[in-house]
């Protein structure tokens, strides 16, 4: 009996000093911040534009940049979410747009690629618990049923409810008990809870100051929404910006206050850039004049051939039979058209062969690119092209490679070099940059390297190629 509660004692000590390794000041901390939408404009020329953001100016000035980040296609958050944390393209990783594409002749699921199982790739978080660190994620896309994460509030919402950011499913997703935590520290209830960068950033300031993870995700999103509704370089944009560094500066703090300063790295990233938009293009319009859509009389779909699912800005074509080589040829001979003259609405159709090639959607028959200052809008009746509606001023979701689609990367503490900045990176190389911060076996796509020219000399590690 004796010995049995001496290996206990032993057992239980081992376990202690795990824990207490993992949360002291000497283990590695990683803190990611992501501020939906942010344009690296906003942090690398903030004189020009006026901005007075003394955090972001503070993290760039002492730490490590990027110009722009070329992110993945279609540039919006959840692929994108994704690729930041695994290193892989969409058709690689799975979460090939924000939300599942629904049967437009069925009632809608709205349904979004929410849940982690969606995943076919290794992610961060998963590396980090391999390697007995410990993982919070606050408001991280794909990241329901993520056991691998100890500390989780995930994005989620109920479609159908109004408002959709219902607190019952938080509660319901999050991991048991935390955000009870949350709100106990603030004096408050679950009831009129939401996720609001105010949430977000008074979780991440408890889970730090209370748990000291080692890794941490925590993602802002109203930013994105001033964007999507005045568009970017507005006022309304400027004074989110603003609002947002100084939720960067509340983080830092929490970090000081935890004693892991020394050891902690902390990301400023984003998942695409924004251009503001002056006109919508109404593809489903053209789709159902030339009878690919047929319509109701109260104007809903009752059968198909072709239909769009918009992925921002931009719009995936989706054929009901998708080997069907004949309407693919109409599909994309009546598109074509408004690709030509100078005031066409489509800049380019991408094929699937050039999807392949982007490693975007493969279930896509086709890819509609719309000219600068043009959306894909989601009429079925009506224009064909119109002046953008109010409270849809700015898109995201095109092309990569084009300028206003950049998204952001800044580095600062442990482990990065000081004032390294680089003028354009791949979005697929942070998730092995900030693996090698924390010194962890990850394993992303060939494609991916870590980006060594925004870091000092890493420690003896297994990581990356």
């Amino acid at each position: 009996m004796r010995r049995f509660h001496f290996v206990s004692f032993i057992l239980l000590l081992l376990l202690a000093l795990a824990w207490v390794a993992a949360a002291s000041p000497e283990a590695p901390h990683l803190v990611v911040i992501s501020i939906d939408g942010l344009v690296p404009e906003y942090y690398v020329r903030p004189d020009r534009l006026g901005l007075h953001i003394p955090n972001l100016r503070k993290l760039t000035r002492e730490g490590a940049y990027a110009e722009g980040v070329i992110g993945v296609y279609p540039t919006v958050t959840y692929p994108s979410h994704t690729a930041l944390v695994t290193g892989a393209k969409p058709a690689d990783h799975g979460i090939i747009a924000n939300s599942i594409f629904d049967d437009p002749s069925k009632p809608p699921k709205r349904w979004w690629y929410w849940e982690s199982s969606y995943i076919k790739t290794d992610t961060l978080w998963a590396a980090a618990r391999r390697s007995g660190l410990s993982v919070a994620s606050l408001f991280w896309p794909v990241t329901v049923g993520a056991d691998q994460i100890d500390w989780n509030i995930p994005e989620i919402w109920d479609p159908f409810a109004d408002p959709v950011f219902s607190a019952r499913v938080l509660q319901e997703h999050a991991t048991p008990g935390l955000l009870d935590e949350i709100l106990k520290s603030q004096n408050r209830s679950l009831k009129g809870y939401q996720h609001t960068d105010e949430s977000a950033v008074t979780a991440a300031v408890y889970v730090i100051e209370r748990y000291k993870p080692n890794l941490l995700l925590v993602h802002l999103i109203d930013l994105d929404h001033t964007h999507h509704e005045e568009g970017p370089y507005s006022g309304p944009a400027f004074e989110m910006v603003e609002r947002e560094d100084a939720d960067v500066g509340r983080i830092l703090d929490a970090i000081k206050r935890a004693g892991i300063e020394p050891s902690t790295t902390v990301a400023v990233v984003s998942d695409h850039g924004f251009m503001r938009v002056d006109k919508e293009f109404n593809p489903s319009v053209l789709l159902v004049r030339e009878g690919l859509i047929r319509l109701n009389e109260r104007g809903r779909v009752v059968s198909w051939e072709a239909a769009l699912h918009n992925s921002g800005g931009s719009a995936a074509v989706y054929l009901k039979k998708s080997q069907d080589q004949a309407v693919y040829e109409r599909v994309r001979a009546l598109f074509e058209t408004y690709t030509k003259g100078p005031e066409a609405p489509l800049r380019q159709i991408l094929t699937r062969e050039e999807l392949r090639q982007l490693g975007a959607n493969p279930s896509a028959a086709l890819f509609l690119e719309p000219a600068a200052h043009f959306a894909i809008g989601d009429r079925l009746r009506g224009p064909v092209v119109e002046m953008a509606r109010e409270k849809r001023r700015g898109k995201h979701g095109y092309l990569p490679e084009r300028p206003e689609m950049y998204a952001s990367l800044i580095l600062w503490g442990r482990g990065v070099r000081p004032r390294a900045r680089l003028e354009l990176v791949r979005m697929t190389d942070v998730a092995p940059t900030l693996a090698q911060v924390l010194s962890i076996k990850f394993q992303p796509p060939d494609y991916s390297r870590p980006l060594t020219a925004l870091l000092t000399e890493a420690p003896p590690t297994e990581n990356n190629k």
